[in-house]
Parts: structure tokens; C-alpha cells; sequence
């Protein structure tokens, strides 16, 4: 190809005449404001509603909505109360009062080493005290692993899995990705099955 024939960019030769045009560079300047419209509003645009994932067991996974979160702690100050179900695993002082503990995989029956050595759970390094507010209660979930988070939408939920016992399939509101539990503590913690009692 002969050099006269190669365009210079920087050169008027080569430039779209459309670029020079006011009603085209008012077309572009329109197209570019809504594209950045539709950015921001995917960026506001929530994907669904928070969850932190924990494990319980070995393997098993579990979602528990933020709108019942109020924090996570090492399970420090822990003490156990004599002839209580299996799955409370202790009391604890907090805020002025005595807060009743979960063993959570205990109240699900999970199966894993976890679950039935309440012991070796409690003193693993990776064990957290999730603090949940939910059916009027406050109380402690004693997981054996805190994963992180997420976000799930509730339509998107899968069936729950059989084999969940007869009364508490209500805990579980849906399989979240094919693999995590999300819990529903309204429905748990509301069950008449789990007596709460709170002391100051």
C-alpha cells in the first residue's frame, strides 16, 4: 500500500465526518448520560437480601439472614446449665443479662464429629457465637465455622431436602446455590418446642 494512502490519526484524514456534527455529538452525549444512568442504578440496585453462611458438622452449610443478626463472638464466658436439653449449650452474661446458647448443629441434628462432641466444638479455634434477634428472643448460635457472606433472593430458593424432620421443615425456608440451608429464626425460635426463658 502506498504511504499516501496509510491515515495519520491524528490527522483530519480518517475522522468520521459525524464527529463534527453538533446533532451527532448530541446523540452520543444523550447515549452516554443513560448508559451511565443504567450503571448507577444496577450499582443501587440490590441482589437480593444478606445472609452469613456458617458451617455446621463437617461439611454442612447454613444461611442465616442479616435482618436477625446483631453480632459474632468467641464463645468466651460460656457457662453450662445442669439438666437443659442437649442442644442449649450454656448461658452467658451480655448486656446485664443472661443470654441462653444454641448448640445450633445440636438443634438441627446435624451429623459430624462436630455435633456430637459439643466439647471439641466449643474449644476450636474457628468456633463463633452467632448473636440473633428474632421471634422476640435474643440468643446465642453456637457454630463450628463462620464462612462469610452472601445474597440470596427468596424466590430463588430451591425445595428444601427431604429427610428434614416432621415439625421442622418450617426452620428452613429453601436451598440457597444447591448446597446452604437458609434458616427462617422466626419460624425456629418461635417454635413452642424451644422454651426461652430470660433472666436479669
Amino acid at each position: 500500500m502506498p504511504k499516501s494512502e496509510i491515515r495519520n490519526p491524528k490527522s483530519e484524514i480518517g475522522k468520521s465526518e459525524i464527529g463534527k456534527s453538533d446533532h451527532a455529538r448530541a446523540v452520543l452525549h444523550r447515549r452516554a448520560v443513560r448508559l451511565a444512568s443504567e450503571t448507577d442504578q444496577a450499582r443501587q440496585t440490590p441482589r437480593g437480601d444478606l445472609f452469613l453462611a456458617v458451617r455446621l458438622g463437617a461439611r454442612e452449610h447454613y444461611g442465616i439472614p442479616y435482618r436477625w443478626l446483631d453480632e459474632i463472638v468467641r464463645p468466651r464466658g460460656l457457662t453450662k446449665v445442669p439438666g437443659t436439653p442437649s442442644f442449649v449449650a450454656g448461658v452467658m452474661p451480655r448486656r446485664g443479662q443472661l443470654l441462653a446458647v444454641f448448640d445450633l448443629a445440636r438443634l438441627l441434628r446435624v451429623d459430624g464429629n462436630e455435633a456430637d462432641n459439643a466439647e471439641a466444638a466449643a474449644n476450636s479455634e474457628e468456633t463463633r457465637l452467632v448473636m440473633v434477634s428474632a421471634a422476640g428472643y435474643s440468643v446465642g448460635l453456637r457454630v463450628a465455622e463462620v464462612l462469610g457472606n452472601d445474597r440470596y433472593r427468596a424466590e430463588s430458593l430451591g425445595p428444601t431436602l427431604p429427610g428434614v424432620t416432621a415439625g421442622e421443615e418450617n426452620w428452613i425456608t429453601g436451598i440457597h446455590a444447591g448446597r446452604l440451608a437458609m434458616l427462617d429464626l422466626e419460624a425456629l425460635l418461635g417454635d413452642p418446642r424451644i422454651r426461652i426463658e430470660e433472666h436479669s
